[in-house]
């Protein structure tokens, strides 16, 4: 496994900085998401409106006391947070097989994937209880958690080459 890995013409480092950013994304439009007020314009989860892209039902949209824009911003801070999540345990993974005598890099890159379960279920509680200040504040803690360790990772890969 370990040789087919190595004849990937991308680094570690790429791997783990392309997450670093997406992650950072995701982060940036979840703050703009909630400072256009769009928070709940996906009133369910995992789901919004019951379905898994309401743009494909215009009667959602048209419906919805929400405009497009607000529930666009939602949907797409899901589904960025989705690809984010994928990209932290292809990080992780990589991690283990690339530098496994590094173990700075192995293990803040294991403690974001740690973080990572508790975070999807952070953002879940964020819709399904409407917000609450403390599930919202915590949520964002530890999103600048899993950002930190990822920077770690990012910087020892990097600093490592």
């Amino acid at each position: 496994m370990r040789t087919t890995i190595s004849q990937i013409p991308v680094e570690y480092r790429h791997i783990a900085g392309f997450t670093l950013l997406v992650t950072y994304i995701v982060m940036l439009l979840g703050a703009y998401t909630s400072a256009i007020g769009a928070g709940l314009s996906c009133p369910d989860w995992p789901t919004c409106y019951g379905t898994w892209v309401p743009f494909l039902q215009p009667e959602i949209i048209t419906n919805s006391p929400y405009s497009a824009l607000q529930i666009f911003a939602e949907w797409a801070h899901r589904g960025l947070a989705m690809t984010a999540g994928v990209l932290i345990v292809g990080t992780t993974v990589g991690a283990w097989v690339t530098h496994r005598n590094t173990p700075i890099v192995k293990w803040s890159a294991t403690a974001a994937l740690v973080l990572l379960p508790l975070q999807v279920i952070l953002g879940g509680l964020t819709v399904t209880e409407d917000l609450q200040p403390i599930i919202v504040t915590t949520h964002l803690g530890v999103a600048i958690l899993i950002l930190l360790c990822l920077l770690t990772t990012f910087l020892v890969a990097y600093l490592r080459r």
